[in-house]
């Protein structure tokens, strides 16, 4: 069996360290270089011809749809497998199935997966069919993307779950807290991780409903069932599921004042 060329492209320098970690131990498998621009992504594909590109949707320059619309206009295109926080517009246009993606964080039992299935595509050689299937997914992330931006905030999330990706209603999130480069979305249910920070979170939904007692987390202002500030320890929020939450200094007064006014 012949390996396949990968090239990965991301603007993040620990996202483009994970993908090599974790496509070393990969049998059959090259890792050829690796891209942190859409300038840099097209001089690479030219200069190195991979068999496959790990393609980041979003990047400071530009996004992965550019690389993407650029490439399908060659005969030797890579087989495209886009890298995504997944944005709720993201699943939906992938729902056909023609090219795979990757949610971050990256694990690598998902990513053997689409390499088998990279491998599979690469087989068939029909270069033509793929180039097509790719500039309709393009088409179609491109107009979901832009629909998406029409509604001013979010309602649900598609967050990664152990047997693929769950719908998460941001009504049904207790709270959340900041993972370094993710935040975790805690619910009833169990806790999903989203690429994002908790700034990022509170920009997309609709303002009110979330409240932040720490630096780290924002707990649903209807969520919450009690505020302890006991005379030895820190102060915390006991939440209606029986979750505790740690409650910031500089917060404090901030919270008394916002549950005084429900």
């Amino acid at each position: 069996m012949r390996n396949i060329r990968i090239l990965t492209v991301d603007d993040e320098a620990l996202a483009l360290r994970r993908l090599a970690l974790l496509l070393r131990p990969i049998p059959n498998v090259e890792h050829v270089g690796e891209a942190s621009s859409v300038t840099e992504a097209l001089r690479q594909a030219e200069l190195l011809a991979p068999d496959v590109m790990l393609l980041d949707i979003k990047m400071r320059d530009g996004d992965g749809f550019e690389v993407a619309e650029q490439l399908a206009k060659r005969t030797d295109s890579p087989v495209i497998i886009f890298v995504t926080a997944f944005d709720r517009f993201a699943i939906r246009a992938f729902e056909d199935g023609a090219v795979d993606y990757l949610l971050k964080p990256v694990e690598r039992e998902r990513l053997e997966r689409a390499l088998r299935r990279a491998r599979n595509r690469l087989e068939i050689n029909d270069v033509e069919h793929r180039v097509a299937e790719l500039q309709a997914l393009v088409r179609n992330l491109r107009a979901a993307a832009a629909q998406d931006c029409n509604s001013e905030f979010q309602t649900e999330f598609w967050l990664r779950a152990s047997n693929g990706v769950v719908q998460v209603a941001v009504d049904s999130i207790d709270c959340v807290s900041s993972e370094d480069d993710y935040v975790a979305i805690h619910t009833h249910n169990g806790s999903h991780l989203m690429r994002g920070s908790i700034r990022q979170f509170e920009r997309r939904v609709e303002p009110g409903h979330f409240v932040r007692v720490h630096r780290a987390w924002l707990v649903r202002k209807s969520g919450i069932a009690e505020l302890r500030t006991p005379r030895l320890g820190g102060a915390e929020v006991l939440l209606r599921s029986g979750k505790r939450v740690p409650v910031g200094r500089v917060y404090l007064k901030a919270l008394r004042q916002n549950m005084r006014a429900q």
